[in-house]
């Protein structure tokens, strides 16, 4: 069965009852003067103990003028979002464009206007209908309209030869994108889909210019938005810097004149850049600030200020389930009871992460509380440790076992962590380190015995699974097959009863706990940090949205 079939209707009076209010037109950004105060901005850094804690702000006055100094973890592999998945692509060139709709960074649960002032959703629950802001110019001075948005996802949903559209699957929904007019788009999707607004907000949608692709065939080496800021310059290894659009369509914005992202790979430099001042507003690659980053600026710089957020991420151990041993479950689910999850926090994350299963924690996952008394989440471990070693001797392996694990050096702290883990229950583990693309060319055609790496969930949905282990998701690369599952997926999707479909995610999640076709440990949460003068920040909803950065502003 194909993933496309597999990602069938979800009822439409589910969709229609949560995107109710985002399809109100006063969640749009319309054109309107400057306001006279500021939104939310924090009085104190939060406590690394505390996810999620967001400091009450204070009003002032927004003004005009300044630099603001951003940082990343790397280079942009180049610079067309539609083909790149890495957040250092898509952090400093998302303020240079506007998507449809996004989320607010001020609430980051609201999904606003952007590109499109209003929007709603057809009875039936299959048809988006977006009306578009009016007076929009591209950068190179060309009227943006509804054909643009039209071209560029139909780019993303149906790509040319050679074009690989890294969010191809999203639109696997999606019958067909209309332009009935130059100010109105309307998507029709085959069946209602329940995630679509939810990953449709995410800054990866962002609209690019019909006439540029038609001349250039991609955006790697050019940046032509709409957005609040146009791009300067970019040095390699140094910085990408972004200036004031003049031209933007909503009026008072930005109120900077500028954004210079500095690309700063080493952590301890990192960190030093921003208690000196050269960054103001540190980027959302996670574990450049971390939890001992934290106590330092709670203890010495206490004026700044420390977002924690969850960036819905894991180290993500693959089995290879189609060759010994992990073919034989009993070795997998061995390996998961060894993992000392509390252990695993503290000190490969450093405290910032949260334990839950095979969802993200949320509306979705099971309740911590009962997480806790899990096989394998549980404490103490000498039970969970007893009975791994039994698993291990009843797959025929009592004399131990020698088994390799690939890793790439960002994710060397999480493979030795797996190796003391499993050296308790007789499990010899060498690790080899590759370089990245290596090892992403071994694990995706299975020319390996277990691996490590990282893993993001985009958004916190059930569809996430559909991602990495229905049959023929493109993430499966332990190559796990279970009908049960896939045929589960399908069921839940089509569930009328909120309930019943909330009790099929769980099933689904326990039969991930029972075959183990990948492990991860925990969730992460990571910081945002800022300087007090950088205005109309907050803790992000996700590591990809409400990049935009339109309403930042310098207190001084």
């Amino acid at each position: 069965m194909t993933r496309s079939k597999l990602l069938v209707s979800v009822v439409w009076l589910t969709v229609l009852g949560l995107l109710l209010a985002a399809c109100a037109p006063a969640a749009a950004p319309q054109p309107s003067p400057a306001p006279k105060a500021a939104a939310p901005q924090p009085t104190q850094a939060a406590k690394p103990t505390a996810p999620g804690a967001t400091p009450k702000p204070s009003a002032a006055e927004p003004r005009y003028g300044g630099i603001l100094s951003v940082s990343d973890a790397g280079d942009p592999p180049n610079y067309d979002i539609y083909q790149t998945s890495n957040i250092v692509a898509l952090q400093p060139l998302a303020p240079a464009y506007n998507a449809l709709v996004h989320y607010d960074l001020l609430e980051p649960t609201k999904i606003i206007g952007d590109l499109a002032r209003d929007w709603e959703l057809s009875p039936d629950g299959k048809t988006y209908t977006f009306r578009l802001q009016s007076g929009v110019k591209w950068h190179d001075g060309k009227p943006f309209t509804a054909e643009d948005a039209r071209f560029s996802l139909e780019l993303i949903k149906d790509p040319p030869r050679g074009f690989v559209s890294a969010r191809k699957d999203n639109m696997l929904a999606v019958n067909k994108i209309e332009a009935p007019d130059s100010t109105t788009i309307k998507i029709v999707m085959k069946y209602p889909y329940l995630s679509f607004m939810a990953q449709f907000a995410t800054d990866w949608f962002v609209i690019t210019p019909k006439h540029v692709l038609e001349a250039k065939g991609d955006m790697k080496k050019d940046v032509v938005g709409t957005g609040p800021f146009k791009f300067k310059s970019y040095s390699p290894g140094s910085s990408l810097e972004l200036v004031k659009n003049p031209d933007y369509f909503v009026k008072g914005r930005p109120y900077l004149d500028g954004i210079t992202t500095y690309i700063i790979k080493d952590v301890a430099t990192h960190f030093a850049a921003f208690r000196t001042g050269r960054i103001k507003l540190t980027g959302r690659s996670t574990g450049m600030l971390t939890a001992s980053h934290a106590e330092v600026v709670q203890k010495d710089q206490p004026d700044l200020k420390l977002w924690r957020y969850s960036v819905m991420q894991s180290p993500w151990f693959h089995f290879n389930t189609t060759t010994a041993p992990f073919n034989d479950v009993r070795v997998r689910r061995a390996v998961a009871l060894s993992f000392d999850r509390q252990a695993a926090i503290k000190t490969i994350a450093q405290g910032m992460a949260t334990v839950s299963t095979f969802l993200p924690p949320g509306q979705w996952s099971i309740p911590a509380a009962e997480v806790l008394k899990l096989p394998g989440y549980r404490q103490p471990k000498d039970q969970d440790i007893a009975d791994a070693k039994k698993l291990v001797a009843d797959a025929g392996h009592a004399g131990g076992l020698k088994v390799s694990l690939l890793t790439r050096e960002d994710q060397t702290k999480a493979a030795e962590f797996a190796r003391a883990q499993v050296a308790a229950i007789g499990i010899d583990l060498t690790v080899e380190t590759a370089e990245r693309a290596v090892l992403d060319q071994r694990v995706s055609t299975q020319k390996y015995t277990f691996a490590v790496q990282s893993s993001v969930y985009r958004i916190n949905d059930p569809d996430e699974l559909s991602r990495k282990w229905l049959s023929d998701a493109a993430q499966n690369y332990g190559k796990w097959k279970s009908e049960r599952f896939d045929k589960l997926f399908v069921e839940q999707s089509q569930t009328l009863d909120a309930a019943k479909r909330k009790a099929m995610v769980r099933e689904l999640d326990q039969i991930l706990l029972e075959e183990w076709p990948s492990i991860l440990p925990y969730w992460s949460d990571s910081f945002v940090g800022s300087w007090p003068e950088v205005r109309n920040v907050g803790a992000p909803g996700g590591m990809y949205s409400s990049l935009r950065n339109q309403d930042i502003w310098l207190a001084k």
